[in-house]
């Protein structure tokens, strides 16, 4: 095999495995905008009414509700075991937390709980956005893979996904901050 025949196999196999990440993360996107509201058949977070204060009432979680909600993302065949065991441990130290410490009479946001899990304070800025977003750079070593999309210059974004039997699975989804640090650096320099 000559060293040109490598590169370009390389070169294929960079690309198909590219393909493959990309298509993770735009197909749990689609997926979760389509259940999104089919996901949690129980409320997780019991005791308190949005509106108005309920009286004796003690706020707590439903962790069955959390299992269910939990087994309803994995279906959608895009999470790994690391992201559902993050997402079901936070939930459980809140629980924790709200055991020791209760709330009672409770009206406001939970401490812990106070925006989304998985998309953050404005998750439609996601969902309703992810269609135009670029994929800015994709690194993959073995089973390892690290992906930045970017939806708008306020919202970028990485994925950790490993693959598993054959599939990438995310393991991480959060904000990249890089862009944010760089402008801060910027603002303390300007203000000196």
């Amino acid at each position: 095999m000559s060293i040109w025949s490598t590169f370009s196999y390389g070169q294929q196999t960079e690309a198909l495995i590219n393909g493959q990440l990309k298509q993770t993360v735009i197909g749990f996107l689609t997926w979760y905008k389509d259940k999104e509201n089919h996901l949690m058949t129980a409320p997780i977070v019991i005791g308190f009414n949005e509106d108005s204060i309920k009286r004796d009432s003690v706020v707590s979680i439903n962790m069955p509700a959390v299992d269910q909600y939990l087994s309803n993302l994995k279906k959608s065949g895009y999470l790994s075991d690391v992201f559902l065991n993050d997402l079901r441990r936070t939930y459980a130290s809140v629980s924790d937390t709200l055991n020791k410490y209760p709330l009672v009479d409770y009206f406001g946001p939970i401490p812990g709980l106070e925006s989304d899990l998985i998309f953050g304070f404005e998750p439609e800025a996601i969902l309703d956005h992810f269609e135009t977003g670029r994929f800015i750079k994709i690194y993959s070593i073995y089973n390892k893979a690290l992906v930045k999309f970017d939806i708008s210059e306020f919202n970028q974004y990485l994925f950790i996904m490993t693959k598993v039997n054959s599939k990438w699975l995310i393991d991480y989804f959060g904000e990249d901050l890089t862009n944010l640090e760089k402008m801060d650096e910027k603002t303390s320099r300007v203000a000196e």
